[in-house]
């Protein structure tokens, strides 16, 4: 059994279908084919049922806990080997969430490319939920998410350090003849037309909580997906909509956009930092929390 033949092994039980993982791994079919064979007659067990998918047999599945185990334990004897470098090769790999994309995460870059330019970076964006879920599968090392609260909960995989909070604002095109006044009640809040974003949008999940408490429905006039679309429709007029004050800070100054307030409804966001306890905080990871520390000097980050 070699980690040659665990990892095309992995990849089939991924993509379910031995062409994709044949593509995956920039193998031909045959080969990946006799890997999956040989490793079937050293451990004398069918892993597929063969058809127009790969489904994992008993064995199969039983194969892929300590493939998936034996994974990760190589992946953290590279990223050791990597720290006796001195951080002349490494990998880290971030998730973040997409106003911390938009308004934290570039500046952050840009300083540790500058720092350690030989160490390759792999940035994804997604909505926090997801980003958390994919630092808890081992997928990403850490991860920079907004959330309503910085505590994660008793017994969490998770270690979360608040780095900066930020007001959530209400806001809607100056020309919108329903918003007349500078604090609504939440009746009136209600009967507006709302433009809501994609549902793993932390604004969105808030609304919808504070609507279903009340045992009232929203009145969705769009759903757009990326908070540029959201603004640019509220400008126009079409509804209004809860953001982050930091994503609407030019368009305020621009007066393209202004604010109102909803009796009982109000929210902080913290920008925080994410990743697993039991994470190994190899070379590249540890200087990225050094940076970190650098741009948000008031963030406890000491456990870190």
């Amino acid at each position: 059994m070699t980690l040659d033949q665990l990892a095309t092994f992995r990849a089939i039980s991924k993509t379910k279908n031995f062409r994709r993982a044949a593509e995956l791994l920039h193998l031909t079919q045959p080969a990946v084919s006799k890997q999956i064979q040989s490793l079937e007659d050293e451990l004398g067990e069918r892993l597929f049922e063969r058809g127009r998918t790969a489904r994992l047999t008993v064995a199969g599945a039983t194969l892929l806990k300590h493939a998936d185990r034996l994974s990760q334990i190589v992946r953290v004897a590279r990223d050791e080997i990597a720290d006796l470098k001195e951080l002349r090769t490494g990998h880290l790999a971030i998730g973040a969430s997409h106003t911390v994309a938009s308004h934290l995460l570039p500046e952050v870059i840009e300083a540790y490319r500058l720092k350690y330019p030989h160490v390759a970076l792999t940035v994804e964006t997604g909505w926090s939920p997801e980003v958390l879920r994919r630092i808890g599968s081992h997928d990403l090392d850490l991860g920079l998410v907004v959330l309503t609260n910085p505590k994660p909960d008793n017994g969490s995989q998770l270690a979360c350090f608040a780095l900066d909070t930020a007001e959530t604002v209400f806001v809607a095109s100056p020309k919108d003849p329903r918003i007349k006044k500078a604090e609504l009640t939440f009746e009136e809040f209600a009967k507006l037309p709302l433009i809501l974003n994609h549902e793993g949008c932390l604004y969105r999940r808030y609304l919808a909580g504070r609507f279903a408490a009340r045992s009232v429905p929203m009145n969705v006039a769009v759903e757009a997906v990326g908070f540029e679309l959201e603004k640019k429709l509220t400008q126009l007029g079409l509804g209004v909509s809860l953001l982050s004050r930091l994503l609407v800070v030019k368009e305020l100054k621009e007066k393209s956009l202004k604010t109102f307030k909803v009796k009982g409804l109000q929210l902080r966001s913290y920008s925080c930092l994410v990743y697993r306890r039991d994470k190994y905080v190899h070379g590249a990871m540890q200087e990225f929390l050094k940076l970190l520390q650098s741009f948000f000097p008031k963030a406890r980050l000491d456990s870190a």
